[in-house]
């Protein structure tokens, strides 16, 4: 293409452990002409125009120039610098639905904790163009509404694309480890003491597993392109294993496997097992054939069962398997409340990927931070 700028950097694979190539081509966008010589409202206006100038006479043209010479006068006279209207982008977030809508955050009161803690750990040691709040909050906006860096650029008072671009993936990994300590491994008195009626047949259980999985770009590498598409997707995807308490709340994530990876494989390499008890019981689908592993730890494995060899299920079987998805429904609804985050919904940037992990940390503390899944009512104490 004539003209383009192309625009090559080594982006190196912090999952696979290979180095993509990465190309970006961008054109100069062409200039567009609104108004047609060809358009009929355009050519009724000449018409007119012209009419009327033949129907005027030379004192009432001297008038009317006389007019339009004050009139212009009196528009330079009145013109007002564009400065004069800028403003914080920040302050036009200022009720907690307005925060919620744009960067996921359910309030200000949360907004100003976690500025209180990135302050104290991470604390500026020297002048940025935009305070510890606005970058925190270009950050969420980002996760939540999926901008580009350039549409961002404009919001926050018109800084380069680039240091947006900076802000971004400086930011965003510090955001990751304060937020890791709300995705916590709850004691058994703290799960015992919140048990939803529809798990009360399943006391034990610890955690409820689910794998979730995120689209992603498609890698330039060969051996990224095998370990990322996923059959079961048709597409290429990031996978992440979600483990949420029976109350709704997420304790455990992952870190992102290809697609390609099965849901026995990445709990094997996620070593959950290690956090279960011999007393405890885990909660999962179809998909995870764990039993060995299970029996291995003495963990209880809670799964629906198969038809298999079988025409119909038992009474006893059909019952295990509605108490069972009416338990594992609420997993469903808090990967639902992950995906009202853009980021997780649209591909997933390669050249990001080094920053699934905390992303999903982050969104996950969020949710965490969010109204609860079951209302007060519905828990057995």
């Amino acid at each position: 293409m004539s003209g383009a700028k192309v625009v090559k950097s080594n982006v190196y694979c912090s999952v696979y452990n290979c180095n993509t190539h990465y190309c970006e081509d961008k054109s100069p966008i062409k200039s567009l002409d609104f108004v047609s010589s060809e358009d009929p409202v355009a050519e009724c206006i000449e018409e007119n125009d012209t009419q009327d100038k033949l129907n005027s006479t030379p004192e009432n043209l001297t008038n009317e120039v006389q007019q339009f010479n004050f009139t212009q006068t009196r528009d330079f006279s009145a013109q007002v610098c564009s400065g004069d209207l800028s403003s914080h982008f920040i302050l036009l977030l200022d009720s907690n639905k307005k925060l919620n809508t744009m960067t996921g955050i359910p309030s200000h009161q949360i907004l100003n904790k976690i500025v209180e803690l990135f302050s104290l750990q991470y604390p500026d040691v020297r002048a940025h163009q935009l305070s510890i709040k606005e970058r925190i909050v270009l950050v969420f906006i980002k996760l939540k509404q999926d901008l580009s860096f350039s549409v961002l650029s404009v919001f926050f008072q018109n800084i380069s694309l680039s240091t947006c671009r900076q802000v971004y993936l400086t930011i965003l990994p510090l955001l990751g480890t304060i937020f890791e300590q709300l995705i916590y491994w709850p004691s058994k008195d703290e799960i015992l003491s919140n048990i939803p009626f529809c798990f009360k047949n399943f006391s034990n259980v610890r955690v409820v597993l689910d794998c979730t999985e995120i689209p992603a770009q498609k890698p330039k590498c060969l051996s990224c392109k095998i370990k990322l598409y996923s059959y079961y997707k048709s597409q290429f995807t990031l996978k992440f294993l979600i483990g949420v308490s029976p109350a709704g709340l997420i304790t455990f994530v992952s870190k992102p496997y290809g697609g390609r990876a099965s849901d026995n494989v990445i709990f094997q390499q996620s070593n959950l097992i290690e956090l279960l008890d011999r007393s405890d019981a885990i909660m999962v689908d179809r998909g995870f054939r764990i039993d060995d592993i299970c029996n291995e730890k003495g963990v209880t494995l809670i799964r629906p069962p198969f038809l298999r060899g079988k025409s119909q299920f038992t009474k006893t079987e059909a019952l295990l398997t509605r108490e069972i998805a009416s338990a594992r429904v609420h997993i469903e609804r808090v990967n639902q409340r992950l995906k009202t985050f853009k980021i997780l919904q649209n591909k997933f940037t390669w050249g990001h990927v080094h920053l699934a992990h905390d992303i999903m940390i982050i969104i996950s503390g969020i949710c965490n931070l969010s109204s609860p899944i079951f209302s007060s009512d519905k828990f057995c104490k």
